[in-house]
Parts: structure tokens; C-alpha cells; sequence
């Protein structure tokens, strides 16, 4: 049974330096994916299940210390979910697919929470498992750009998240120590990770369900909406 996570909020005096967003799903919804995936005959139900064949694909070599591309296990779980649905595996229609990654659009809470951010002049980071190429799209698309320091993926390190080489990577990256960073996803096997890993753990819980995975590592901080981050990490 899943139970509803506890945030452990610390008050250590050294404070948190910068805060690392996942990208996918946790600053956008896949709908224009999901869209494209039915307009081509796959029902928007199989968006779910595809998503997660890939996560699962990309971390199980993750875990063989290798690295499958993100777009390579997409384009292979979309031909496998085309061909049990009865349809062409054509590249044309596989890549029409994948464009929808180029159309995502915020969630509505993702501006404030950025401004929110560089008014109190915390450094912001992006770091997906998917590519930088299209997650700078979406600031540019969104006008977000000038609210985002870094955008990373996890191609320089050669291991998805939540394989603990990713998230030292980027505590590197950012010359911090690991405490002092904040890693913050809709993903409890994301916040799992970074915690693990020493980072400060912020999972999003957009349905206020409470659904955290049991035997996980606990988030420091649980937020519905990322305009609570400010006052969760205790910035000013």
C-alpha cells in the first residue's frame, strides 16, 4: 500500500544553492505526444505505457553502466507499440510521433515557481534523461529561457538517472556539495535517486494523492505546486 511521504524539512544553516528540475512530465505534460500517438490509430491510453518502456529500458542499462539515447528507445517503443497495434512502422509516422516533443508547453505553475527562483537568485538547472536540445526548445518556446542557468542531459555522463554518477555529475557541474542542491521531480524513482545520491529530494505530488513508492528514499520536501519550493527550501 502506498503511503503518503512526510517532509523531513531541515534547517541546517548551510542553506540550498541551486535547484535541478527534471523535465519530462515534471515541467510538462506529454499531451501533444499522446495526441499524436491516437491521430495515427494508437489509443491515448498506450502514452503511459510507451513512456514507461523506455524509462525502464534507459535505466536497466543504466544499471549495466551503458547508454541507450533516449530518442532510440522511443523510436523502438513506438515501433513495437505500432506493429501490436496492427499498423505501419513506417519512420515517417514514428517521427510524426516524436514531434510532439517540439509542441510541449508548460505546466501552468512552471513560470511562477522560475521567477519565484530568480527573485531570490537561486541558480537553476534542467537535467532530463531525454535530450537538452529539445528541452532548451521548450524554454525558448515557452519565453522561459532567461529564468534557467543550465541545461543538461544525461549524454556527457553515459547514465540515466537515477544511476548516482548522473546526479554527482551535476552537483559537479554546479561546484556545490551535494546537500546544497535540491533535485526536484514528479518522478519519486528521481527524488529516490538524488536522495540517495546526497542531494535534497523534492518530489512533486501534482494529484495530492500521496502515491510515493514504499522502501524509496523518503523526499526532504513534498510540494503539490513548484511555486512552494521557495518557502519549502526555506529561501529568502
Amino acid at each position: 500500500m502506498s503511503t503518503t511521504p512526510q517532509a523531513e524539512d531541515l534547517d541546517d544553516a548551510r542553506g540550498v544553492a541551486a535547484v535541478v528540475f527534471d523535465v519530462n512530465e515534471t515541467l510538462f505534460p506529454l499531451t501533444p505526444v499522446r495526441d499524436r500517438m491516437a491521430g495515427v490509430g494508437l489509443g491515448p491510453q498506450r502514452l503511459e505505457p510507451w513512456f514507461r518502456a523506455v524509462l525502464v529500458d534507459g535505466m536497466a542499462a543504466a544499471v549495466t553502466d551503458s547508454l541507450v539515447p533516449f530518442a532510440e528507445l522511443a523510436r523502438h517503443h513506438l515501433e513495437v507499440e505500432l506493429a501490436q497495434a496492427g499498423l505501419p512502422q513506417e519512420d515517417a509516422t514514428v517521427e510524426g510521433i516524436l514531434a510532439g516533443f517540439d509542441e510541449v508547453v508548460p505546466h501552468p505553475d512552471v513560470l511562477p515557481a522560475l521567477e519565484a527562483l530568480g527573485a531570490v537568485e537561486v541558480e537553476v538547472a534542467l537535467f532530463t534523461n531525454g535530450s537538452a536540445r529539445i528541452a532548451e526548445g521548450f524554454l525558448e518556446r515557452a519565453g522561459l529561457g532567461d529564468l534557467v542557468h543550465h541545461v543538461w542531459d544525461v549524454q556527457a555522463i553515459g547514465r540515466w538517472k537515477p544511476h548516482p554518477d548522473a546526479y554527482r555529475w551535476v552537483v559537479a557541474q554546479l561546484d556545490a556539495d551535494p546537500d546544497e542542491v535540491a533535485m526536484v521531480a514528479v518522478h519519486p524513482w528521481d527524488v529516490h535517486g538524488a536522495v540517495a545520491a546526497g542531494l535534497r529530494g523534492v518530489w512533486v505530488d501534482r494529484d495530492a494523492r500521496g502515491h510515493y513508492p514504499p522502501g524509496f528514499h523518503r523526499p526532504h520536501h513534498t510540494v503539490v505546486a513548484l511555486p512552494e519550493l521557495v518557502e519549502r527550501l526555506g529561501l529568502h
